[in-house]
């Protein structure tokens, strides 16, 4: 008769373990779970951040391609002007009115940077700008220049004066997506150049 009871005994508490042990089993797989959403989550957020920065940096690359091609035709001695063609939107930005061009770019990033290497391909595949120079006014400072000097004391002489114009460049870097969901950054940044 005690080894009957002790066997209900040993049976019941079986019983018990086995219950808490499934318990403690539902517990953990649901934490892992959570926590597997949550690492998943995070590497999305951590793409689409990603994404992001190449899209804004494909954006300044348009703003230096700007500044390269003012740089190339002032060396050439030409001052860039205002054509008769117009824009109003850029990447479906509003630019704030209808702008009158000087000149205007696109390019893929693989084509810009020279891109060969299949890894970096994969990087910059879907990464171009566009941007848009208009000319943005003029203004002219003197007592600077040539023939400008120092002397002695606080008497200052000059000749001459120098003429800045000033390009406002309009730069839209696009990245991975459809049509609707493409991610684009807009920069606006303005360039000034002396004679």
């Amino acid at each position: 008769m005690n080894d009957r009871k002790m066997h209900l005994r040993d049976g019941k508490e079986g019983g018990f373990a086995l219950v808490v042990s499934m318990v403690l089993l539902l517990v953990m797989t649901l934490m892992a779970s959570i926590l597997v959403m949550n690492a998943a989550g995070q590497s999305k957020v951590a793409g689409v951040s990603e994404s992001d920065q190449q899209t804004f940096l494909s954006a300044e690359t348009g703003v230096e391609s700007a500044r390269r091609w003012i740089s190339k035709e002032v060396a050439k001695g030409t001052f860039p002007k205002n054509g008769n063609s117009t824009i109003k939107t850029l990447c479906n930005y509003d630019l704030g009115g209808t702008i009158k061009v000087v000149h205007n770019s696109s390019q893929t990033i693989i084509n810009e940077m020279g891109i060969t290497s299949s890894q970096d391909k994969k990087i910059y595949s879907n990464q171009k700008y566009y941007w848009v120079a208009t000319e943005y006014g003029q203004s002219t400072v003197t007592n600077v220049g040539a023939g400008g000097s120092v002397g002695m004391g606080t008497n200052y002489s000059t000749s001459g004066g120098q003429m800045t114009y000033f390009y406002k460049v309009f730069a839209c870097g696009m990245g991975p997506g459809s049509s609707n969901t493409q991610l684009r950054t807009m920069i606006e940044a303005i360039i000034e150049v002396s004679s």
